[in-house]
């Protein structure tokens, strides 16, 4: 239906200047996504809930994100994301 198909790190562009990292992991710690230096808000560098190219079954993931803002100091963020059909 196009909504929420992927996940995606939205924030300010006058307070984000990059997502340096984009983690997710499974439950048993396995990465299952991962990117670099990414601008924020742009769902083209976003998690689609896929894996090696397959669809993965719906479960509830971690994800860690590293965030430079615009004044040069960098911000962790964590918590988790739940992928449903």
């Amino acid at each position: 239906d196009n909504t929420n198909d992927v996940f995606v790190v939205y924030a300010s562009e006058k307070q984000v200047k990059q997502i340096l990292s984009l983690q997710i992991y499974n439950r048993w710690g396995e990465s299952v996504f991962e990117t670099y230096g990414i601008p924020p808000n742009d769902p083209v560098y976003g998690w689609d809930g896929t894996f090696r190219g397959q669809p993965m079954n719906p479960a509830v993931f971690v994800y860690w994100t590293e965030v430079e803002m615009i004044d040069g100091t960098t911000v962790l963020l964590k918590g988790d994301v739940t992928l449903a059909k």
